[in-house]
């Protein structure tokens, strides 16, 4: 019985703790508050976790080349200004893509509801590839004309 009680209490904070070390909003990178080397560490730490899954290989492409343009000797102020833009930019986008939304489906010819979870970019993905089958096999009918 105690053990029972010891379990289920472990699997209640457990629970109650999950997602809590989840950024709530993207990290950003501030030219203000300087050492741009030790805020990007910061950031490619943050890249590898799951707030982060959805960044493409051309957004890598993009914050690489625009933290190597800061990395340069002598950045004119607008064109560093720009870089922090584009690389925030780029954070935001994918922060936000990469959220896990959660539906709740009935399968055909069930009454139990299951739970799909997807991204917001993945489930775009899936829009997109949905609308695309439509508009093929729209393409794809035969239309007789009565005569």
């Amino acid at each position: 019985m105690k053990r029972l009680v010891l379990l289920s209490t472990l699997l209640v904070s457990s629970l109650a703790y999950a997602g809590k070390t989840l950024d709530a909003e993207a990290i950003q990178l501030s030219l203000a508050s300087g050492n741009v080397s030790m805020q990007r560490q910061q950031i490619e730490a943050k890249l590898g976790q799951v707030e982060y899954t959805e960044l493409t290989k051309e957004n890598r492409a993009a914050l690489n080349e625009q933290f190597a343009l800061l990395n340069g000797a002598s950045v004119p102020s607008d064109v560093a200004k720009a870089a922090e833009t584009s690389i925030n930019s780029i954070l935001k986008q994918t922060f936000a893509d990469s959220k896990l939304v959660c539906t709740y489906d009935k399968p055909l010819g069930s009454n139990m509801k299951k739970r799909n979870c997807m991204t917001v970019a993945a489930r775009k993905r899936s829009y997109d590839a949905t609308q695309r089958t439509l508009q093929g096999q729209k393409g794809d009918t035969v239309h007789v004309s009565g005569g």
